[in-house]
């Protein structure tokens, strides 16, 4: 990627409002209903008291004033500690149903991400992915622990705030609300521009993400080309639009609070100097301008809250929105029929490619492959970089469908077979054979999740693995590392043959599978193939043809086509191309 210092930010297009967004939403918080009737009942009644609080306070003063017996006093008090008890309960009640949420909102995008089309992860960098998954999912669990409720609380109090206001002092009331208004409207407009504002910063923070994760995962090839510093101001220019982004949500923000602040303290003024008049000329009581002005702030407290409540939801909805198109994407194929993992007498063709046409966007990789592998055979494809070797294994795991032409495998037609049955009875080691990080047991039982330790064992020793395991206190706890940094290359290549052997693959599928190892690993693991593949369907793809002089069949490919298909010796009798790749590895 170039380098991105220095350029100027990219012209972002103005986001649209989501505006199925909240919809959706509330279909998605459904299942969670009764929990959230009972915050909303903890929510009013704790709204009740904390209303009653003012005339209690104003009832308290008055009969004070009159000299007696005071028992608003208690009432107060009681009133009080109810309304914190309450707001208490609300409050875990909330948080447990918001975790709730988000729970069940990852799990479900998290299986939605690991079902995605193949093409999909290769369009889209995994830190967009990641982002989703991690910031997009935190912020819309502030609409429901910190924005819907509060909003709705917020409403109730400013209500009864309204009504109780009225009934003590019309005018006084007209007075406040003028100001008030004026401060919402403010504050209106500015959440708008926040959420337009928060698209482009949380795209930015992917984009941020992707390229670190990209960089990180590659830091050997970073630093032996001398790009270390290219590439941290790579990521360095996504983390400054980041950063303009944030100070533009700043700025923002900053116009809220002296917003809210100059119409709450002008309506407090304005109330404490035109009721001190209306006391002075016994228009209304000491209590009454006492309930009045707390009945101020309970008005203008729901007001903050509500705008506070609005801006994070605003925010919520955009990530919301976000995850939503996540969810609404297309997953790989599921279902159909399950007659590929059927049985496939030897001798019958147990993968069938004809007149395969495929292109990765407009440019054409396949063009008319056909050739046919007969059950318990062993094929391999062969020729030079780009041929299209690798897009045909693609093709039989199912990754992609071609554009023209049929795959068929194990007696099925791949369009129609239902892809994770299929592949339970297919073992697929893909080039450079990259290990998962964890343990070394878990990295084996990914494709047998009942295997035992014994089994664990066997297969380490079949590939030539032992001596990992025995010379490492851990044992098969061993922990790999980040994408199994701890192993060599050939280890690596070893380990996904090991775990090949922990299943009961009807088809073998190798992409290079010796292209990491030694020679005498080689011939280990030559021996441990002729090992897997007695009764089984193999084809492989290979540059190194010692791999596969001893195949049923190799099939040469060139151009996207093939060039010519029969056993190493026709082959260099007759084929011009596998003649000299067998000659520069003196095998002729």
């Amino acid at each position: 990627m170039a380098d991105n210092h220095g350029s100027p930010p990219p012209q972002h297009p103005r986001p649209m409002a989501p505006k199925g967004a909240f919809r959706d939403f509330l279909a998605a918080v459904a299942p969670h209903r009764p929990a959230l009737v009972v915050v909303a009942v903890l929510s009013l009644t704790a709204t009740v008291f904390g209303v009653a609080q003012p005339l209690m306070m104003q009832r308290m003063i008055d009969a004070t004033s009159r000299g007696g017996d005071n028992p608003w006093v208690w009432w107060l008090v009681g009133v009080t500690v109810a309304e914190a008890l309450l707001r208490g309960a609300q409050s875990y009640m909330l948080q447990r149903t918001g975790e709730a949420f988000i729970g069940g909102l990852r799990r479900s995008l998290i299986a939605r991400l690991l079902r995605l089309p193949m093409r999909d992860y290769a369009a889209t960098p995994k830190g967009e992915w990641i982002s989703r998954l991690g910031s997009d999912t935190g912020q819309v669990r502030t609409i429901v622990t910190s924005g819907l409720f509060e909003l709705v609380s917020a409403v109730l109090m400013f209500g009864a705030a309204i009504v109780l206001m009225v009934s003590l002092d019309p005018l006084l009331f007209a007075l406040t609300l003028a100001g008030v208004v004026l401060g919402g409207a403010g504050v209106t407009v500015m959440g708008a521009r926040m959420r337009r504002t928060s698209e482009v910063t949380q795209a930015e923070v992917a984009r941020m993400t992707s390229a670190a994760d990209r960089a990180l995962s590659s830091i050997v090839l970073v630093r032996s080309s001398a790009a270390t510093r290219e590439q941290a101001e790579n990521v360095a220019g996504f983390a400054r639009r980041a950063e303009a982004s944030g100070i533009e949500m700043a700025r923002i923000q900053a116009w809220v609070q002296p917003i809210m602040s100059l119409s709450i303290q002008g309506a407090f003024l304005v109330v404490l100097a035109v009721g001190g008049l209306r006391v002075a000329q016994g228009a209304m009581t000491v209590g009454e301008l006492m309930a009045f002005i707390m009945y101020l702030f309970l008005l203008v407290m729901p007001v903050t809250q509500a705008m506070g409540a609005y801006t994070q939801i605003q925010l919520g909805l955009a990530s919301y929105d976000r995850i939503r198109r996540v969810l609404e994407r297309p997953v790989e194929r599921s279902g159909g029929s399950t007659e590929a993992t059927g049985p496939v007498r030897p001798g019958e063709p147990a993968v069938v490619v004809e007149d395969v046409h495929f292109r990765y966007g407009e440019n054409p990789v396949l063009r008319g492959v056909s050739f046919t592998v007969p059950a318990g055979s062993r094929t391999a494809i062969v020729g030079p970089s780009g041929a299209g070797k690798s897009t045909v294994l693609s093709l039989l795991e199912g990754f992609a469908d071609p554009d023209e032409g049929t795959v068929r495998c194990l007696g099925q037609d791949l369009r129609e077979a239902d892809l994770e049955a299929y592949r339970r009875r297919v073992a697929y080691v893909e080039q450079g054979a990259p290990a998962l990080g964890g343990t070394l047991a878990e990295n084996l039982r990914i494709a047998a999740p009942g295997a035992t330790d014994e089994d664990l064992h066997r297969v380490l020793a079949a590939v030539g693995l032992e001596d990992l395991v025995a010379r490492q206190d851990a044992g098969l706890e061993l922990e790999l590392g980040d994408h199994g940094a701890v192993l060599s290359g050939g280890e690596r290549q070893r380990l996904a043959w090991a775990r090949v052997l922990l299943q009961d693959p009807r088809l073998l599928l190798f992409d290079e599978p010796t292209a990491s190892v030694d020679a005498t690993t080689e011939t280990l693991l030559g021996e441990a193939l002729d090992e897997m593949a007695r009764g089984r369907t193999t084809l492989i793809v290979a540059h190194r043809l010692s791999t596969v002089v001893t195949a049923d069949q190799i099939v040469v490919l060139d151009g996207g086509r093939v060039l010519d298909a029969g056993t190493h010796d026709e082959l260099v009798g007759r084929c011009t191309l596998y003649r000299d790749f067998a000659t520069h590895q003196l095998l002729v």
